[in-house]
């Protein structure tokens, strides 16, 4: 009986296997038609998502960089933990190439789809040219170009603090051919504040006009802050202008922590005086952990319809279920700007970890 079940267990291993491909890597190469050379500090992006429903941002599987790649045709191998695999959800790799000055020069428009619902492995991806290099004068060469623009933040999220800060940006793009590949993302630390830039390139202004307002899905882009930031320390975010994020990296002596939802006591809506009127929410919350095992961390504004604010207060406590932690539960006042973006006479409504709610007139 032992037997015939280890049989059927590697059997159902095998099938398995086959199912999402083979190994836990995906691999392949890039290349591109334009005989043009890529510099020494360029730098190649392979990333793997989950791209399996069309209304919901793209996870983020696995990636991998390559700094230096030398010249096309470039291989890679992206390692990925198979844990993190569905069997019946749809898994695409993406590929951009930026040059050492920035420029997001060469990037795949067609989806290469790998490992389940009987997809490959391995892919020879073929990228288009985005931005082309200047010339030795300083112009650009005679190429098509496209235009960098700033893309509508719907929001962004903390996902990583460990060994940099990574920030997930949320935003509505058009799926009507032509209206736009991805751009770049930038960043500029000022004291407490980080002004990240997140770019979509766009086609030049056409006669007849592409739809581009259509269709749109929510997608997601990845920016990452390599300066060393102080713990303990509140930071606030801003994408293109909005601000979106507030966070604060725990202490070193805290401890492994988690972030979790803060319970909510109150909420309030302040609107400042004057002719360029700003509205402010005061929340009311507190630590669920006591004062020695939780602390405060931010919150996150999500606005993807234009009459709903989503906002979420969050904080950090330790992980550790055996910690002893005080019996105290102090109470914080959060002031979060929600800033003037609002229609006149229109009805708007704030929800705050789906719990509390307000509603007001722009």
């Amino acid at each position: 009986m032992n037997t015939v079940i280890g049989i059927a267990l590697i059997l159902l291993a095998v099938a398995c296997n086959t199912l999402l491909g083979s190994g836990d890597s995906v691999s392949g190469s890039v290349t591109y038609r334009e005989r043009i050379a890529l510099s020494p500090d360029a730098r190649l992006e392979v990333q793997m998502r989950d791209v399996s429903y069309q209304d919901a941002a793209a996870p983020l599987i696995a990636e991998h960089v390559i700094s230096g790649p030398g010249q096309v045709p470039i291989e890679f191998e992206i390692q990925y933990d198979p844990n993190d695999i569905k069997p019946r959800n749809t898994y695409a790799v993406q590929a951009r190439i930026i040059e050492s000055d920035g420029r997001l020069s060469f990037i795949n428009d067609t989806a290469y789809d790998v490992i389940t619902r009987g997809n490959p492995s391995k892919v020879d991806m073929l990228l288009v040219m985005v931005e082309p290099p200047p010339d030795a004068s300083g112009g650009s060469v005679d190429l098509p170009r496209w235009v960098e623009t700033q893309v509508s933040a719907v929001g962004a999220r903390l996902v990583e603090t460990e060994p940099e800060v990574i920030l997930m940006v949320d935003y509505l793009r058009s799926t009507v051919e032509g209206c736009g590949m991805p751009g770049n993302q930038r960043y500029e630390l000022n004291g407490s504040d980080i002004m990240a830039e997140v770019t979509l390139m766009t086609p030049p202004p056409t006669p007849w006009g592409l739809p581009c307002d259509e269709d749109l899905i929510l997608v997601e882009d990845m920016v990452r802050v390599t300066e060393a930031l102080n713990p303990g320390q509140p930071y606030r975010v801003s994408v293109n202008g909005r601000h979106t994020t507030a966070f604060t990296l725990p202490e070193p002596d805290f401890g492994h922590s988690i972030i979790g939802e803060s319970p909510v006591e109150r909420i309030e809506l302040v609107k400042t005086d004057g002719p360029d009127s700003q509205y402010e929410l005061r929340v009311i919350s507190g630590l669920p952990k006591g004062s020695s095992c939780s602390r405060f961390n931010g919150y996150e504004i999500r606005r993807v319809e234009p009459t709903r604010i989503d906002v979420e207060l969050t904080h950090h406590e330790v992980a550790d279920p055996f910690v002893v932690c005080t019996a105290d539960f102090p109470i914080l006042e959060t002031l979060i700007p929600l800033g003037s973006d609002f229609e006149d006479g229109q009805e708007h409504t704030v929800m705050v970890n789906s719990g509390h709610s307000v509603t007001f007139e722009g």
